[in-house]
């Protein structure tokens, strides 16, 4: 199916030179709903065109985002946190998934903490973002 141009000026966009090179990139399902999604949400119905865009502005114009969540220190470090404490109970859950792994309530308890971490690392997170997106109006 051939899809028109959403506008005049993506069409005045278009380079002189023709594209003539290929690259190919490996997705998993998920990862590929979410890509169509996001060229959805932007106006595309091509994605290769949406992949082209992104990844050129990105590349050209280097890191262009101003949204708090994805700029502010603070929620950055929680991030970062959060993702360390994932990875804790993320292990946890490996052992305890390990054939004959005969100490079960012992690994429940040492993710206790860990998951008490990840609730409080969390609202720290939510008021972050918060605080960031005010301050950013």
């Amino acid at each position: 199916m051939r899809v028109l141009f959403a506008s005049l000026t993506e069409r005045d966009a278009m380079p002189v030179e023709k594209r003539t090179r290929t690259v190919a990139v490996r997705l998993t399902p998920g990862e590929e709903s979410a890509w169509i999604s996001a060229a959805l949400a932007a106006g595309r119905r091509q994605l290769g065109a949406w992949v082209r865009e992104v990844a050129v502005a990105g590349y050209l114009a280097g890191p262009r985002t101003t949204n708090p969540r994805e700029t502010d220190p603070a929620v950055a470090g929680l991030r970062a946190e959060l993702a360390r404490l994932g990875n804790n109970v993320n292990q946890i859950a490996h052992a305890l998934n390990t054939p004959g792994h005969a100490h079960a309530e012992a690994a429940v308890e040492a993710a206790e903490p860990h998951l008490a971490a990840i609730t409080t690392t969390l609202a720290e997170l939510y008021g972050a973002i918060e605080r960031a997106e005010t301050r950013a109006r």
